[in-house]
């Protein structure tokens, strides 16, 4: 390390590493693994609630910094829910003050489900279909009410088992298993040809 670098804040101190004890870098190296293997479901999740990138940025940055506030040893072992209940619950103090909980536009979701589906290594006939069908199926989930929507989001899109949902959404696991099996039943009739 260069001992002439001598940050002028806490918060340079802390993305330099200069100054940090051994124990304050290895809670920065935790942050940092959490941010990148979390930042980006955790961006998705909160656009559902508040709708535009730049307020589901906010709120992604909130979550991450209330977890910097927090001991490794209490949240490591349930990083991910830790992540998403603080995440849901700014979003919807966000919603709130902003008087505007609506969900994300159907093209975003579509955009989203061709993306994560990658698409472009399909043929292109292939391609167009599989988008035909997300935009299919975002077209039912959108018709499926908020709960089921903000269940199927946890379990296919962040992929939190029922305890995690549950502990997100302050529902019992077994209550999270029936919304998400009403929600799939709902979608399966809806998508598929009776016979």
């Amino acid at each position: 390390m260069n001992d002439d670098i001598k940050p002028d804040s806490e918060d340079a101190r802390i993305s330099t590493g200069v100054g940090l004890t051994d124990s304050e870098l290895a809670s920065a190296d935790w942050v940092r693994a959490a941010i990148e293997l979390h930042e980006g479901a955790l961006l998705r999740y909160a656009q559902h609630f508040v709708r535009d990138l730049e307020s589901a940025r906010d709120v992604v940055q909130d979550t991450f910094l209330q977890l910097c506030r927090q001991t490794n040893d209490e949240i490591r072992p349930r990083v991910a829910q830790w992540l998403f209940t603080v995440c849901r619950n700014r979003a919807i103090d966000v919603c709130r003050k902003e008087r505007r909980m609506k969900l994300a536009p159907e093209d975003q979701l579509v955009d989203e489900l061709a993306q994560n589906s990658k698409a472009s290594e399909l043929q292109p006939s292939a391609a167009m279909e599989r988008e035909e069908a997300a935009t299919g199926l975002m077209s039912q989930i959108s018709k499926l009410p908020d709960r089921q929507q903000e269940i199927l989001r946890l379990k296919f899109n962040a992929g939190l088992s029922y305890k995690e949902i549950a502990e997100v959404t302050g529902l019992t696991s077994s209550n999270v298993g029936f919304i998400l099996h009403t929600a799939i039943a709902k979608l399966r009739q809806r998508l598929v040809p009776a016979g």
